[in-house]
């Protein structure tokens, strides 16, 4: 893997295993943007991704620079995304009554370029709620980091399953999907042995 220095906007290629790779776009740091496209050899050309479903984006730690960029493009042929950074996010909260560390979340807003940290961020819903909260959580990303294995698996099952889905979600919001015995086993996102 190549070494590679955060510049927003600049595209990077994404070895997510062997013969499958995709697209990621650096926003404001840590914030990377994934997209619906793939391909088996990393090598990119012709892609407008204006035009291309964004997935999701998140919040990335260096391993992830260092473990599955191999690269920037650098061909022109393919375009970033105008698309402005989503500025909402869900800060989950702390539980102090054991089982996972967090329960339930906080709809805060960071700002488009990003210039707000988690911490000070202005919150625009206190407290989500399910069933009425379902779409904003189901929507929004969790202001937690992402590493190599976990962003990994989430890829890897979006291109091989079409799920498009944080399973720590599963914890932070035990009630929001029924479905996770049949896809289990879950992402690394999810500590064992809830997994």
């Amino acid at each position: 893997m190549a070494r590679v220095t955060w510049k927003e906007n600049a595209l990077v290629s994404i070895k997510l295993r062997d013969n499958l790779y995709t697209i990621g776009q650096m926003l404001a740091s840590p914030t990377m943007r994934f997209f619906d496209v793939a391909n088996k050899d990393g090598v990119w050309h012709s892609i407008d991704l204006n035009q291309v479903k964004p997935l999701f984006q998140v919040f990335v730690g260096q391993v992830v620079m260092q473990k599955l960029v191999t690269e920037k493009i650098k061909n022109v042929s393919v375009i970033a995304s105008r698309m402005p950074a989503e500025p909402r996010w869900i800060k989950p909260h702390i539980n102090y009554d054991g089982g996972c560390v967090f329960k339930g979340g906080k709809l805060i807003d960071i700002g488009v370029a990003g210039e707000i940290e988690t911490t000070e961020a202005p919150v625009i819903m206190s407290n989500l709620r399910l069933p009425e909260d379902r779409e904003i959580i189901e929507n929004c990303e969790l202001t937690n980091m992402w590493g190599e294995q976990d962003l990994s698996d989430r890829l890897c099952r979006y291109f091989d399953k079409g799920i498009n889905r944080d399973d720590l979600k599963f914890e932070v919001f035990p009630d929001l999907w029924d479905d996770r015995e049949k896809l289990r086993p879950l992402t690394r996102r999810v500590p064992m042995p809830s997994r």
